[in-house]
């Protein structure tokens, strides 16, 4: 119980911290947009964050049902000309299921807890792959347009040295088929900025304006040791969905108890008084052990005004009716069962597929940045034109080959980044990220 109040003071903690650290970390602009403005826009509107939130609330309705065996139940019917109220109290003292339904009802609280805490970490997933798609599709856009912007240039110069006498017609042919195709090329990743944008806004449970500007890189805060091996133990430690699953396979053996409680002895007390108004009333005359101050029906039964009596039920033999029940919550467990050993299977493999991501990623960009920088090799030439070395549309197809390295460049950073957040999500890390990140414009 008490695990349970201190994680819902946690939830209500974290959503006051994020609203207000992201809050006070929001850039200036309005149409500016950080992973961490988006990760703050998706905790306040994403609508799964919101469904989980209100489960809290569903769950404190579900304790309040469960513990009320601990309380007596009182049951009032009156009767007019004259006036008879009858009063019932039944209270359980003993019960088979009176145990298991305490200890569902703080199960029932600690499964919101969770529910709330993987639902974050899917979302904090989702956040990251989109915002990185959104930037990855928005530098396409931005390299595209240097690059297209540079097939025009280049056509002016070849018509330049054409009217020269120094090229042929030809080579001005051969440049403006490229820069028809960098056209489309530019139109195509426009298209996919748009979609990946609009993806996000899904996300995040809110528009954000056509004139959003997106803000931030791909570096992401990796673990030192990527041991494989070493992740997994810490995976299956603390995912939320595995802990979910154990604690509803709980729930269903509790339940197991609880649907057979007439299995066993039910023993508890009850009345049933009949009073009459005057009988309430504070008068010289009123004798509390005297039946004539009870309506006539009750002296005739010999009732005393509050009868108490113990009672016991047993069900002895019901036709299978309870063999069935448990069968069927068996059942349950066993599919409980199913589910928790299928996704330990599956958590290695989603460890060990993102690290191997990484690592594939990582030695990319390794690669990458061995070869000459774009600004080396158009001096190059430059150098090996002016000495009649190249040819004109030599040069020009130079930037073939240099946007080539930055779009090669550019989707092993956005693959990083995405395999960095695949990870993430594969420990469960989602929570531990937003507690653990200091407010800054760049998540």
């Amino acid at each position: 119980m008490k695990s349970a109040r201190f994680s819902l003071l946690l939830f209500i903690l974290l959503t006051a911290w994020m609203n207000s650290g992201f809050a006070a970390d929001a850039p200036a602009s309005s149409k500016t947009y950080s992973l961490n403005r988006c990760l703050q826009i998706a905790a306040e509107h994403n609508p799964d964050i919101r469904l989980a939130g209100v489960q809290f609330v569903a769950a404190k309705g579900k304790v309040i049902e469960l513990r009320a065996i601990l309380y007596p139940q009182v049951d009032v019917q009156a009767l007019t000309t004259p006036m008879d109220i009858y009063v019932q109290i039944n209270q359980v003292i003993y019960s088979e299921a009176t145990f298991p339904q305490l200890r569902l009802g703080h199960l029932t609280e600690d499964q919101a807890v969770i529910n709330y805490r993987q639902t974050l970490n899917d979302v904090v997933f989702q956040v990251r792959q989109a915002f990185a798609a959104v930037l990855a599709a928005s530098e396409r856009v931005d390299i595209l347009s240097k690059f297209s912007e540079g097939k025009v240039a280049s056509i002016k110069s070849a018509q330049q040295l054409f009217d020269a006498g120094q090229v042929q017609k030809s080579v001005i042919t051969n440049i403006q088929v490229q820069a028809d195709l960098s056209k489309r090329d530019l139109a195509n990743a426009e298209l996919a900025y748009t979609q990946a944008k609009l993806l996000l806004e899904n996300i995040l449970g809110q528009a954000l304006p056509s004139s959003a500007r997106f803000v931030g890189d791909f570096s992401t805060k990796l673990p030192e040791n990527l041991d494989a091996g070493k992740l997994i133990g810490v995976a299956l430690n603390d995912r939320e969905d595995l802990k979910l699953l154990e604690s509803l396979k709980m729930s269903d053996e509790q339940k197991i108890k609880i649907d057979m409680k007439n299995a066993y002895p039910i023993v508890g007390f009850s009345s049933n008084s009949t009073i009459q108004p005057p009988a309430t009333a504070f008068s010289n005359d009123f004798n509390a052990e005297a039946n004539f101050n009870e309506p006539q029906t009750a002296v005739g039964a010999g009732q005393t005004q509050l009868p108490l009596s113990l009672y016991a039920t047993w069900i002895l033999f019901d036709g299978g009716n309870l063999r069935g029940v448990k069968e069927s919550d068996k059942a349950k467990i066993a599919t409980r069962e199913i589910a928790i050993s299928a996704l330990k299977q599956s958590i290695p493999g989603e460890v060990a597929g993102a690290v191997s991501r990484i690592n594939a990623q990582r030695g990319s960009l390794q690669a990458i940045a061995e070869q000459p920088k774009p600004d080396e090799l158009r001096k190059l030439s430059e150098a090996d034109y002016k000495a009649g070395n190249i040819r004109q549309l030599d040069k020009v197809n130079l930037e073939n080959d240099i946007l080539t390295q930055q779009m090669l460049q550019l989707n092993s950073q956005y693959e990083l980044s995405l395999a960095a957040a695949a990870l993430d999500h594969a420990l469960g890390h989602g929570l531990k990220i937003i507690q653990s990140a200091a407010p800054s414009p760049h998540f």
